[in-house]
């Protein structure tokens, strides 16, 4: 298969990883705190603040105790499952697939596409669709204001994860082909 054989680097920069990680981890701690305490929604929040606290942990770990500056495929494809992991359970919590963040849940596999080997991404892709699919049938309800509750119609709810796998499918499609396209030209600059 040429894909394989474009490059033998597939890893990922852990300075920019650990610093997409924060990036990702202020942007939820500040929806949390502001769904509970500026919009006044009553949700669980203390269960969502420990989950965030989980990926701060590991970040630090990352950030702290890993020596190597190129994370390895392996070790990045296990903290990009750990970060789709986080993201499912915060939505289980948050709204399930009616969750107007969702979309954000394929942000790691279309990172991966691009850098990590194609298995890699199939891996994260596979994950992203279970939890896609335990989403839109489990899940806490959307916090919302006082008796009002947000509906979603049979329809539509089913319409949300088919959109997201199709877009899933699509961007790491190109994610992978990019990458692919990328690595060549590395290579060709190299020689």
């Amino acid at each position: 298969m040429e894909f394989s054989k474009t490059s033998k680097s597939f890893n990922l920069n852990r300075t920019t990883y650990v610093n997409l990680r924060w990036i990702a981890i202020i942007g939820q701690l500040i929806t949390i705190f502001s769904v509970q305490f500026l919009l006044n929604f009553k949700f669980n929040y203390i269960i969502c603040i420990l989950i965030i606290f989980l990926s701060i942990i590991s970040n630090l770990y990352l950030n702290f105790k890993v020596k190597e500056n190129q994370l390895n495929n392996f070790l990045s494809t296990l903290y990009l499952s750990f970060d789709i992991l986080q993201l499912g359970i915060l939505f289980f919590f948050t709204g399930g697939i009616t969750n107007p963040f969702i979309f954000l849940i394929i942000i790691p596999a279309v990172f991966s596409s691009q850098y990590l080997k194609i298995y890699s991404s199939i891996i994260l892709v596979s994950l992203i669709i279970i939890i896609v699919f335990i989403l839109t049938f489990y899940y806490f309800n959307l916090p919302h204001p006082g008796e009002l509750h947000f509906h979603v119609p049979d329809y539509y709810l089913f319409a949300i994860p088919i959109s997201i796998i199709i877009s899933l499918l699509f961007l790491v499609y190109f994610g992978v082909k990019f990458g692919e396209e990328s690595r060549i030209r590395q290579k060709a600059y190299d020689k």
